[in-house]
């Protein structure tokens, strides 16, 4: 049984489904960077459709493209170069999806204008590629590269970082070998760290939402800070007009729900901006958060009653949860869907 044709190809094509324009390199190692839309191995960002897609969207009222070259540059390098650690990078870079500013609208002659670095409220006005076998030349480290398995980016910068693996002779526990290629991939494992080596790529993780690990018939996603336990399933198709699709293996599995319940781009946008936390921990550690799928339902469940209900009780309503289901993240992302509303804020 192939990986690729179990594991890999299934995920990229049921993306291509979707809407996301994928770049299939096959098997193997790279060798031609231009194939994966960058000019060398180095860079993580895809440079050209990075700046094409914030002139697009960033447009002035009667529709003119504003940002310059060097302002163009200026939120590139505001992304890339983060003095920090990767946590603290990420919270920032997550600061930038929300907030991005530049010095000056020449034409309009505002200052410090905010930019967008994705289109919210339009998700069909970015792009959105994924790549597989996404080579990141590491140079000095333990290995010359890194080549996570697929890649997904909106506008040019890699929120998703998949790896998929299947049980075979040589990979008793497929999920937690994946899990420690995630670990390496962002230079995160502690053995490694201790003898001050180095075999990853951190910056690619800058911008990074989610990580997936899959063999097909399991899918949990985690985040950056998101130890082996703390992987999820997500387990149901929401909204109910994404459950009708072709699995391409003709049969759904963990990973065709976590990809038609999570991937699609409307709802990965609306978990960036609305079901991300950073938080600390009774122990005094920072973690990442998103939300899981019940409480991404519930929240947008109880976001639409309270848009679309034309009385108090149209508008009230109970949500059934079990202990350690995340009740009051749930209320959280709530909060920050209806201040992300136009219509509710």
């Amino acid at each position: 049984m192939s990986e690729y044709l179990h594991v890999e190809k299934p995920f990229l094509d049921q993306l291509a489904a979707l809407g996301w324009s994928v770049v299939n390199q096959g098997q193997g190692i790279p060798e031609l960077p231009l194939a994966s839309l960058r000019t060398n191995f180095r860079e993580w960002i895809l440079p050209e459709v990075f700046r094409e897609s914030l002139r697009a969207i960033n447009r002035t009222e009667d529709g003119t493209p504003w940002l310059t070259e060097r302002q163009l540059d200026d939120l590139r390098d505001q992304i890339l170069r983060q003095p920090h650690s990767l946590l603290e990078a990420n919270e920032a870079v997550q600061g930038l999806f929300l907030k991005a500013q530049v010095d000056h609208n020449d034409i309009t002659g505002e200052d410090d204008p905010v930019v967008q670095l994705i289109d919210f409220a339009h998700p069909e006005r970015n792009q959105f590629h994924a790549i597989n076998q996404f080579r990141v030349d590491t140079p000095g480290c333990v290995k010359a590269f890194i080549i996570p398995d697929i890649v997904l980016f909106v506008n040019g910068l890699p929120l998703v970082v998949v790896e998929a693996k299947i049980g075979d002779p040589n990979t008793g526990n497929p999920m937690h070998a994946a899990f420690e290629q995630l670990l390496r991939y962002r230079n995160g494992r502690p053995d490694t760290i201790k003898a001050g080596l180095r075999e990853g790529e951190p910056r690619l993780f800058y911008t990074n939402l989610l990580l997936v690990r899959t063999c097909g018939e399991l899918a949990p996603f985690g985040t950056i800070t998101s130890g082996h336990e703390h992987f999820y399933a997500w387990k149901d198709i929401w909204p109910e007009s994404n459950r009708i699709y072709t699995p391409p293996l003709g049969i759904e599995r963990e990973q065709e729900r976590l990809i038609q319940g999570l991937l699609a781009p409307a709802t990965l946008l609306d978990v960036l901006r609305t079901c991300t936390v950073f938080m600390d921990t009774d122990s005094g550690y920072r973690i990442k958060v998103i939300a899981r799928y019940q409480q991404y339902r519930a929240a947008r469940k109880i976001v639409t009653r309270i848009r679309e209900g034309v009385t108090p009780e149209a508008r009230s309503g109970v949500v059934w949860h079990t202990q350690g289901s995340g009740k009051s993240l749930t209320m959280v992302f709530v909060a920050r869907m209806l201040r992300a509303s136009t219509d509710l804020a």
